[in-house]
Parts: C-alpha cells; sequence; structure tokens
C-alpha cells in the first residue's frame, strides 16, 4: 500500500514536508515511508504494552502509524507549533483509539519517564542527540526498563558517531533500496539497546 492509500486509511494527511525551522540543530521534517513503518511493525520490537516517543514527529505519521498497527501509547515530540497544528488536527479525524499525544518541546528538554521505544529520522543534531540520551539515562535511573531505539536514514553524521556511543548496543539492521523507499538514495533502519554506563 503506498503512503497516500495508509493516509487515507487512517484518516489522516501527512504528506507534507516543512523545512521551515531547519538550523544546524534541528532538521527539516520529511514523513518516514510507510513501507519503512511496516517493516519495522514486522520486526516484532514492540507490543502493545510499549511506549514509543516519536522524535521530530511533525504532523504524527509514525505515532498513527504504530498505534493502529500495535495499539502502544505513542508520545510524538516536535518544537514546531506549526506541524504540532497539524498532528492535533490529525488526532481528530484519526479513526484509532487515540492513545497518541503530542508535547510541543525541544527534544533534549523532554524526560521520557514512561517511554521505552524511541524513534528517530534524522531529526536533530548528535550534539542534541548526546543531550536526548542523558535525558534517558536519568529515566532509566529512575524507573529501570529495556530501551530499544530505532534510527531510520542516519546521516553521515550519525553513521560516524553511533559506533562511538558506549550507550548504545546495534542490535538489528534492516536495508532498504531507493525504490523501495521512492527515495535518491538507499535508507536504513537501525535498531539499538540503551545500556547505562
Amino acid at each position: 500500500m503506498n503512503d497516500l492509500m495508509w493516509d487515507e486509511r487512517l484518516g489522516i494527511s501527512t504528506e507534507s514536508v516543512d523545512y521551515s525551522l531547519e538550523d544546524s540543530e534541528n532538521y527539516g521534517y520529511d514523513p518516514t515511508p510507510y513501507f519503512v513503518l511496516e517493516e519495522l511493525v514486522k520486526l516484532d520490537l514492540l507490543d502493545s504494552e510499549d511506549v514509543v516517543v516519536d522524535y521530530g514527529c511533525g504532523s504524527g505519521r509514525v505515532g498513527f502509524f504504530l498505534q493502529s498497527q500495535v495499539g502502544c501509547r505513542v508520545i510524538g515530540i516536535d518544537h514546531s507549533p506549526k506541524l504540532l497544528e497539524g498532528a492535533h488536527e490529525n488526532l481528530e479525524r484519526y479513526d484509532g483509539d487515540g492513545n497518541i499525544e503530542f508535547v510541543c518541546s525541544k527534544a533534549e528538554d523532554y524526560c521520557p519517564i514512561e517511554a521505552n521505544r524511541f524513534y528517530l529520522f534524522n531529526p536533530f543534531s548528535t550534539r542534541v542527540f548526546r543531550k536526548v540520551l542523558d535525558r534517558i539515562g536519568e529515566s532509566v535511573k529512575k524507573n529501570p526498563r529495556e530501551i530499544l531505539i530505532f534510527f531510520y536514514y542516519s546521516t553521515i553524521e550519525y553513521k560516524l558517531y553511533l559506533p562511538t556511543e558506549p550507550r548504545l548496543e546495534l542490535v538489528k539492521s534492516v536495508g532498504f533500496d531507493a525504490e523501495a523507499i521512492n527515495s535518491l538514495s538507499d535508507g536504513r533502519l537501525d535498531v539499538y539497546r540503551f545500556q547505562s554506563v
């Protein structure tokens, strides 16, 4: 099923892209292809008991899809009120149980007390990501649990950084050819386990 068909099935509109707030720390918004999200669900690493944080959620595609397919709770974080306005409009139209919320916050300021799964599609710099990992680490000290972090389409910056980060252990990687994801280049979904050091 293509992206437009999934949007129609879920009763939402998530096709838009937005680079208006892009700067050296926060990158523009592109929705993750539904094909990638279908493959993520097939990994069987998510279930209805999970709480997923989608950093750089934009109009909420990841959250609506995962909630509809897995039944998990999803918290979308974005620093753009404009994008979150679209996410809230989608939430009003969404034909699901609505166990989704959207929070306007910088990623590094958000403390994910309950979340145990995290999704990122190139939303911000590795400098910001290190602060996000610090926040995750703080929350794990207060509430010990297994943490998995899903990275889609890591940039060169992340490809160089992630193997050096002692708090992350690569547990799975799935490649996508450019045609399958309607892109100019191949993509990859990497799954990391967070470990306190």
